[in-house]
């Protein structure tokens, strides 16, 4: 092999490594009532390498938009509002839940339906792309915190 080919072999390798510290669990999707156009999902990512990484983007086909959220208290009262990234430390993990940092769909293009799944892909700063399929799950007393989204 030439030694080119060992160094794309290694940058390979490293990219793949990182891929393979990040994790993703607990992943579900809120169930909408019939003709409602947006949902959230939420998910825990445990980032397992010594660097931090920056989940920037996020996509599915289930919506026109999708986008990074969380809330914030302006004036007494939470309001949801758009982030360019969520940041996951070194050795750490992010929960992204009702109240925090979320995935939001915008326009769905049909109901969510508990029971179903949807294919979600989480883009990093380090180019690494993660694939989740995530429950669809009816919405429940514990997921009450969830506040009006504020255009």
């Amino acid at each position: 092999m030439s030694r080119l080919g060992l160094v794309i072999c290694s940058l390979l390798f490293s990219l793949n490594s990182l891929a393979a510290e990040l994790t993703v669990t607990d992943q579900y999707v809120r169930a909408t009532p019939p003709h409602v156009k947006n949902s959230a999902a939420f998910l825990t990512i445990e980032n397992q390498s010594e660097e931090s990484v920056k989940l920037v983007s996020v996509s599915s086909d289930i919506a026109d938009r999708v986008e990074l959220h969380t809330h914030i208290s302006e004036a007494g009262l939470m309001k949801m509002r758009q982030v360019e990234s969520i940041l996951i430390k070194g050795h750490n993990s992010v929960q992204l839940q009702p109240g925090g940092y979320h995935v939001m769909f915008l326009g769905l293009k049909n109901d969510l339906i508990a029971g179903d799944s949807v294919d979600i892909t989480l883009y990093f700063d380090t180019g690494d792309a993660i694939n989740i399929t995530a429950p669809i799950q009816k919405i429940t007393m514990s997921h009450t915190t969830m506040t009006k989204h504020q255009q």
